[in-house]
């Protein structure tokens, strides 16, 4: 009865469901490891011992108490398991507690050891026992317990690995415990590679210990393991919370007879343990869910949602839930939950090609890696699924154990006719688009516009009257579509399963579907089979002569895959533009030629897009319904009249051989886009005065064009002209209503009298004139002038013209927003910049001449200053919008309870990097001599016995100002780096080795604290040349006070052995810091080094702190001042607040104490910077005390 009793109690508080003994040097990293994380992923807790240290002499209490409240016990038995005491001790007590419980599971796994051996004490186990007779041979009972022990595990039924694969093995030990644990885990993917990075935020987000009730959705596109990373994570926390239910598959559920009823009596019977009454109707079953989860921590699991009436038919409302309970829901909709909802979101993305090539193997091969000879085609596999887990799942079972020949068999087909399986889980997100238009809008992305920009694309479907911005939101809703870049990306499965649906309109008879592609497009118009069903049609013949490859050449503009990769690519991307030189694609051959008459049925054709096509023949027979044309690589020298056009919207002819567009005037009233770019053999334009809707015309390279005709200035609808490259461009015509004119490399324009007038009516220009080399070549001939410009210019691009001077002309622009000086040949600006009054951005990048930047305009937020290299003063920085370029240290993020900070001081923005010259900042730095400082500050940190700084080198930050330099004033903070070996005397409060150090500051009478004087003493523990940021944080422990202090000085160590003491003095404001108060001192560092790992940065060791106050008298009268030597402090007169060196520079960073709201901005600045090149301490007469 007791026994019972006492067995039963053990049961009801069992902690763990397994636990796991093993011979640590034998499998800790390796089949153990890889047992374990197995199990917790399983949802089985498991206890190991972490302790890689020998215990002593008796098993760590512990460990007993974890086989006590284990419910399975898992022995893996390896060759020299019996060579350890303490595994052999652990085995009687597993024996011990099987004894005391029969419901105890005991499990023995054989792992390369025959049982036998294990039985009989024979083989390695015979060895291991002859050495414990030598050694134990005073407690010979305690050797033959191990030995009955041994022996009675054994018999047991047990694992064997045998010579079967490892990974299968773990899966049916895993599968065993499942058995034998309560309660049953869910069961999750036998293979979870990359599993613990997807599930490690999630499980994270679980046990944040909030009283608030969380939701998080997980989101994906169909088979990218959203339900496995649910399960997992709800396998691991499940029992953390005091009810917990997993419902799955709740779309398909919802869609059957009572589905709603069915998950709602699951809910309540998980939440209640069984005890739950059946519900007959929805709105009684919302009713008792309300009750169920108001009055416990639950844990719900929504899989699979589609809609949100289903989250509200189940659940109900969020509120209704306990406090501290979470909801995890798992769909294909991103914009499920509405944006002022409060909810964690968590983006599930594709395998790497490590990890899909790991998985794949796992399926294939069941191992971790392929087989010999199946290397190339396992690669070819795993490019193929774009790092899907489904696919890669499905197709590794499905050629597992098959031959070479079978495999390349398959993957051909699949080239053809993807998989069936995974065909259709994706195909589910298609079905549940709303309606026809969105499902013909994503087929026509699939088939044409994939890895086309978004402005593009939308030109082009908004053309054939698609409500295109709508339907790509509802698209990328369901992860159909991604918009990386700009440019619209789709994963290669799912741009398979579209050309599945578009085969399946007409599997046998290509000429039949809607849209047509490549192999099935050169089959038609070869065979002349082409239908009225086909709307759009697209066949690219690659150019031998241009499109070599993205390593070799560079695109100058974009192809129909918006690059020049190929298909399927070894450099992994799931989420890639498609390309067309694929085993579908038609052969890449430019003599292919085909007849006009090819494309005299497709009467519902509004889209074709042909490369390199040429077509022979009577162009009467093209349909009349062609709404958008993309023809590059077009072979006649211009457009035939009998090829009609009169309702094209848009119309690209890029890199065509047209020497003229058209003969006369064409009438084509709709056209808005009309693209010619690198038509080399134009050399004029046509008359394009019956184009009255163009909005676009771009002439981008057609380098041999001379002259743009004079209609272009009447078009009143005309916002674009995009003439980049131009070289032999002359003339230009009046232009009445442009907006974006580029004019970047017209090297040959003239610019005469009437500049002014052909830019009158700019409403609002954007120029880009890059090459303005008739500035240099023509300054005689032209009479261009800056002056010229419009007023209503918004942006100008002058960069790279090789311009040595900027008149004063250019900031008469009062709506320019945007300069770009990037790259030119001046030393200075105009000193009227700040009329540029609406002026957002400067650049002036790579002026290696420039040396001065006058007063900027108030307005500015960003300057790019970058690789500026004589560039030596800013007059000022106005609003700039920085962005820091190295974070603080980890305890500067938590000072949201400061009264008082310093830590609102920041770096120069990185866009000033590399501007080695610069020394004066106006209100942020200057680099000042030592002699030319303030005096007083000097005696008070007494810097009067400076030595050489050795091997030490001090930076300030972002590389400006390079140079030796020690000292720097920032933020009322002054800070200089020594080569010292020792803190010096008068410094009597001192802390050896701790980076906490705390002082309650001594009561002195008529006395004022006005200044503190730190010291850090460093030694170097590493030869590793690193960067390092030295930091002390200050807290008055009393007043609830907080500074932060991060040195923007870098510090490089360059010597191994030299000791380097740190010194800062603080100005402290009006009772900041008291006598009584107690003040503590923390130092960190925050070191640079890319190359280093995370871990290791404890090379810089904090050897001695010590601490000196800087006191002023209240009455004025020095000498009643007390010193002793329990208090040795420095006296001395108050310092102006705004301190001045030169004369020039009076400013101090402003300071939040107090009640005030600490500064927003974010900048690691110097305001002082001292050059200790240049210092003569004994002969400088400024420098006597």
């Amino acid at each position: 009865m007791d026994a019972s009793r006492d067995s039963s109690s053990s049961s009801d508080r069992c902690s763990y469901h397994a636990f796991l003994s093993f011979r640590g040097q034998d499998t800790r990293k390796g089949f153990t490891d890889h047992l374990y994380k197995a199990m917790e992923q399983a949802g089985i807790h498991t206890f190991r011992d972490e302790n890689e240290i020998e215990r002593g002499e008796n098993i760590e209490s512990e460990l007993d108490k974890a086989i006590q409240e284990s419910q399975v016990s898992i022995i893996v038995f390896s060759k020299d398991y019996a060579s350890s005491r303490w595994c052999l001790d652990e085995l009687l007590k597993i024996v011990k507690r099987k004894k005391d419980d029969r419901r105890h599971v005991v499990l023995p796994v054989f792992y390369d050891v025959d049982p036998s051996d294990v039985r009989k004490q024979s083989g390695s186990f015979a060895e291991a026992f002859a050495r414990h007779k030598e050694r134990f041979s005073t407690e010979m009972d305690k050797v033959e317990q191990w030995r009955r022990a041994l022996g009675d595990v054994a018999s047991l039924a047990g694992m064997v690995l045998g010579d079967r694969y490892e990974g299968q093995f773990i899966q049916d030990i895993v599968e065993e415990v499942r058995k034998n644990v309560d309660p049953p885990a869910l069961d999750v993917a036998h293979f979870t590679v990359g599993m613990d990075n997807r599930v490690r935020r999630l499980n994270m987000w679980l046990q944040d210990e909030s009283n608030d009730v969380g939701v998080a959705v997980i989101c994906g596109m169909g088979g990218i393991g959203k339900s496995t990373i649910a399960k997992a994570a709800y396998n691991h926390n499940c029992g953390r919370f005091q009810g917990s239910s997993f419902l799955a598959d709740i779309r398909e559920s919802s869609e059957q007879p009572s589905g709603f009823l069915g998950l709602q009596r699951k809910l309540l019977s998980d939440i209640q343990k069984g005890k739950a009454k059946k519900v007959y109707d929805k709105d009684e079953g919302t009713s008792r869910i309300k009750q169920a989860v108001g009055y416990k921590k639950v844990l719900i699991v929504l899989d699979d949602v589609s809609d949100r009436d289903q989250l509200k038919a189940i659940l109900g409302m969020r509120e209704w839930l306990h406090p501290g309970s979470k909801i995890i829901v798992t769909t294909r909709h991103e914009h499920l939950l509405n944006a002022h909802e409060v909810f964690e979101k968590f983006v599930v993305r594709e395998l790497d090609e490590d990890e899909s090539l790991e998985l794949f193997s796992w399926h294939a091969f069941r191992q971790s890696h392929p087989e010999e000879g199946y290397m190339e085609l396992s690669r070819h596999v795993v490019q193929h699924c774009g790092g899907l887990p489904l696919a890669l799942e499905v197709l590794g079972s499905s050629l597992s154990g098959k031959s070479v020949e079978v495999w390349q068999s398959a993957l051909q087909k699949l080239d053809v006719i993807p998989n069936d399986k995974i065909q259709k889980v994706l195909r589910i997100s298609f079905d549940s688009l709303p309606d026809d238009h969105d499902k013909n809008l994503f087929l026509h992305i699939a088939s044409f516009f994939t890895g086309k920009k978004m402005d593009y694309t939308s030109t082009m479907l908004d053309s054939l009257k698609f409500c295109t911005r709508i339907g790509i939101e509802n698209l990328v809703d369901r992860c159909l579509v991604k918009i990386q870049s700009n440019r619209l990306v789709m994963h290669q499965l799912v741009r398979d399963m579209a050309m599945e649906v578009i085969r399946k309109e007409s599997p046998d008879d290509p000429g039949k579907r809607s849209r047509v592609l490549q192999k099935d497009a050169s089959n038609i118009l070869g065979k002349l089979s082409g239908t009225e069903n086909i709307k759009g049609l697209m066949l690219n013949l690659a150019s031998k002569r241009t499109f070599v490859g993205c390593h070799k050449k560079r695109c100058h503009d974009e192809d129909y895959d918006g690059n020049c990769s190929r298909q399927r690519r070894l450099s992994f991307f799931a989420w890639k533009p498609f390309s067309f030189s694929s085993t579908n694609s038609a052969s890449a051959s430019n003599e292919t030629d085909f007849e006009a008459e090819a494309f005299r049925r497709m009467h519902n054709l509004e889209l074709l897009m042909l490369n390199n096509v040429n077509v022979r023949g009577s162009y009467e027979e093209f349909p009349k319904s062609l709404i958008c044309l993309s023809w590059r690589g077009f072979h006649l020298k211009s457009v035939p009249e009998n090829f009609y056009l009169e309702n094209l919207v848009v119309l690209d002819m890029r890199k065509s051989s047209l020497q003229h567009v058209w003969n006369g005037i064409r009438s084509l009233p709709r056209l808005k886009i009309l693209d010619l770019s690198h038509s080399h053999g134009l050399r004029t334009t046509s008359d394009f005065s019956g184009l009255p809707s163009l909005e676009r015309l771009i002439l981008e390279h057609c380098i041999n064009l001379v002259e743009v005709d004079e209609s272009v200035g009447f078009l009143e609808k005309l916002l674009v002209l995009n003439l980049q490259g131009c070289e032999n461009l002359m003339k230009l015509p009046k232009l009445r209503s442009i907006q974006d004119l580029i004019l970047s490399g017209c090297s040959k324009l003239v610019f005469g009298a009437n500049t002014t007038a052909t830019t009158d009516h700019l409403p609002k220009s954007w120029y880009s004139i890059w090459s303005w080399v008739s500035l240099r070549k023509n300054i005689e001939s032209s009479s261009f002038s800056f002056a010229s410009l419009p007023h209503s210019l918004t942006s100008l691009r002058l960069n790279c013209c090789n311009l040595s001077e900027i008149p004063s002309a250019l900031t008469m622009l009062p709506s320019l927003e945007y300069l770009d000086l990037t790259n030119n040949l001046i030393t200075s600006l105009p000193e009227s910049m700040n009329n540029l009054v609406k002026l957002l951005t400067l650049e002036v990048e790579s002026c290696g001449y420039l040396t001065m930047l006058p007063e900027l305009p108030h307005s500015l937020k960003q300057l790019n200053g970058r690789g500026c290299t004589s560039l030596k003063r800013i007059t000022n920085l106005p609003n700039l919008h920085i962005s820091p370029a190295t974070p603080p240290p980890p305890f500067y993020g938590d000072s949201r309870d400061s009264h008082c900070s310093r830590v609102n001081n920041v770096i120069l923005p990185s866009d000033l990097w590399y501007c080695g010259k610069l020394v004066n900042v106006h209100s942020l730095f200057r680099t000042l001599t030592l002699s030319s400082f303030d005096i007083k500050l000097l005696k008070d940190i007494d810097l009067f016995d400076l030595k050489p700084n050795g091997g030490i080198e001090v930076q300030r930050n972002n590389y400006c100002a390079s140079r030796r330099s020690k000292g720097t004033y920032e933020c009322a903070i002054y800070s200089i780096f020594l080569h010292e070996s020792k803190i010096p005397d008068r410094f009597n409060y001192r802390s050896m080795g701790n980076t906490v150090f705390s002082i309650i500051i001594p009561s002195q009478p008529n006395i004022k604290i006005v200044g503190v004087n730190a010291c850090v003493l460093y030694a170097r523990q590493s030869d590793r040349r690193r960067q390092y940021f030295p930091s002390i944080q200050l807290r008055n422990e009393t007043k609830g006070l907080r500074w932060g202090f991060l040195s923007a000085a870098q510090v490089e160590w360059k010597v191994m052995n030299e000791d380097m003491l740190w010194l800062t003095h603080w100005i402290m404001g009006n009772n900041e810091l008291e006598c009584g108060d107690e003040v503590c001192f923390k130092i960190k560092e925050q070191q640079y080094d890319p190359m280093a790992n995370p871990l290791d940065y404890d090379d810089l060791l904090a050897k001695e702190i010590g601490v000196q106050f800087v006191y002023e008298q209240q009455n004025k009268d020095k000498e009643d001042v007390p010193s002793s030597s329990e208090d040795r402090t420095i006296q001395r007169e108050r310092l102006p607040r705004n301190m001045r060196g030169d004369g020039t520079i009076s400013w101090m960073p402003p300071r939040s104490c107090g009640n005030e709201s600490m500064s927003t901005v974010v900048c690691y600045v110097c305001q002082y910077h001292i050059n200790h090149e240049v210092i003569d301490l004994e002969n400088d007469s400024r420098m006597t005390p």
